[in-house]
């Protein structure tokens, strides 16, 4: 079994999440290739499969949220790295989109490196995590 390249599974994940329901990503068991479905886009280098239907083989890709990531990674930072800063970060996840707003909180509080850090290693663990749960190979 081939192995998932976990950047492009993040990748899928965000385009799943950015999709709002309009946007779908299939793993493919047999071939490690991750399918990206959308109704604006179709992906060329890894067109719809033709036995897609057939089930078993294709592995739906789940929204970044689902996996933890996103908002609530960021919300997990926050409450580790910013506890005097709780009201500005309601008032940042308020927002329709936070990520502007935390990342300058971050810098103004020096800790954009550590936000980075945290953000791989925990996306990381994530996707590791869902490929083992789907009993698919990794790298």
């Amino acid at each position: 079994m081939p192995a998932i390249k976990l950047d492009e599974l993040e990748n899928a994940a965000i385009l799943v999440e950015d999709g709002a329901g309009s946007a779908h990503a299939l793993v493919a068991r047999d071939s490690g290739m991750i399918h990206l479905l959308n109704d604006e886009y179709m992906d060329e280098e890894a067109p719809l499969p033709g036995d897609i239907e057939a089930g078993g083989n294709y592995v739906p890709v789940p929204a970044a949220s689902e996996l933890g990531l996103g908002r609530e990674l960021m919300r997990r930072f926050g409450i580790g790295h910013l506890q005097g800063d709780q009201q500005r970060l309601q008032d940042i996840f308020a927002r329709q989109d936070p990520y502007d707003r935390f990342s300058r909180l971050l810098e103004e509080r020096g800790l954009l490196d550590a936000w980075y850090g945290f953000r791989e290693r925990e996306t990381r663990a994530a996707l590791e995590a869902w490929c083992r749960q789907h009993g698919l190979m990794f790298q």
